[in-house]
C-alpha cells in the first residue's frame, strides 16, 4: 500500500506535525500535546457529514454513487460509535467531540500476496498472473480526518489513513459497492482511535 504521506489532499490544514502511527501501519496521526480528554469531554460525538475531497478516477462520480458512498460512510460511523457506547448528537454541543471526515483518493493496485505466494514458486506464478492481467486487484481508499471540540472548534487530533475494499478482477470496472469494506474498516479505526484516547486518560487518573 502506498504510504499515507503520498496522498495529502489539502483537506487538513497542516501535515507537517503528523507522524507515523504505530497502531495502524501506513497511517499518520497527530494529537494535541497534553490533551486530557476525560477531563473535558464526555463520550459524545457530533459527526459532521462526510465529504469527498479528491479527483480520483477509479470510482464513478455520478451523483447517485457519490450520495450512496457518503451515506454508507455516515451510517458506518454512526454504527461504530453507537454500538461502542458513545452518544451521537444531532448538533455540536458542549463537552462533545466533533469528527470531520473526507474521502481523499482511490487507487487500484495488485492485491496483497497470500502467504503461499511468498514462497519462491508462488511468487513467480503470482507475478505472471499480474503481468497477463489475470491477477485480482485491490481497491484502496484514502481518508483524512480531524477531531475538534464541538463547541469551540479547537483542533484536538488529525489522521491520514488508507484501507482496502473488495478484490476486483482487472477486467471489471470499479463499482461503488467495492468501496464498502474499506469504509467499514475506516469507521472502525476512527472509533478505536477515540477508544484509545479515553482509555489512555482513564488509566492515568
Amino acid at each position: 500500500m502506498p504510504d499515507a504521506d503520498t496522498r495529502h489532499s489539502g483537506f487538513l490544514n497542516d501535515y507537517a506535525r503528523l507522524s507515523k502511527d504505530p497502531q495502524w501501519p501506513k497511517s499518520e496521526m497527530w494529537v494535541k500535546p497534553g490533551l486530557e480528554i476525560n477531563q473535558t469531554y464526555q463520550k459524545r460525538v457530533y459527526l459532521e457529514p462526510p465529504r469527498f475531497y479528491f479527483t480520483g478516477k477509479d470510482l464513478s462520480r455520478s451523483p447517485a454513487d457519490t450520495s450512496a458512498m457518503l451515506k454508507y460512510l455516515n451510517q458506518a460511523l454512526q454504527h461504530q460509535f453507537l454500538t461502542a457506547g458513545y452518544e451521537v448528537t444531532r448538533r455540536p454541543e458542549p463537552h462533545a467531540l466533533m469528527l470531520r471526515t473526507a474521502i481523499t483518493g482511490t487507487e487500484r493496485t495488485p492485491r496483497d500476496l497470500s502467504i503461499p505466494e511468498y514462497l519462491p514458486i508462488g511468487f513467480v506464478i503470482g507475478g505472471a498472473m499480474y503481468l497477463t492481467g489475470t491477477r485480482d486487484e485491490s481497491l484502496r481508499i484514502f481518508f483524512e480526518s480531524e477531531m475538534r471540540d464541538a463547541q469551540t472548534g479547537e483542533l484536538l487530533a488529525q489522521s491520514v489513513s488508507a484501507t482496502t475494499g473488495k478484490q476486483i478482477s482487472p477486467a471489471d470496472a470499479t463499482k461503488v459497492e467495492d468501496a464498502y469494506p474499506a469504509l467499514d474498516a475506516w469507521a472502525k479505526q476512527l472509533r478505536e482511535r477515540a477508544d484509545l484516547a479515553f482509555a489512555k486518560q482513564a488509566s492515568t487518573d
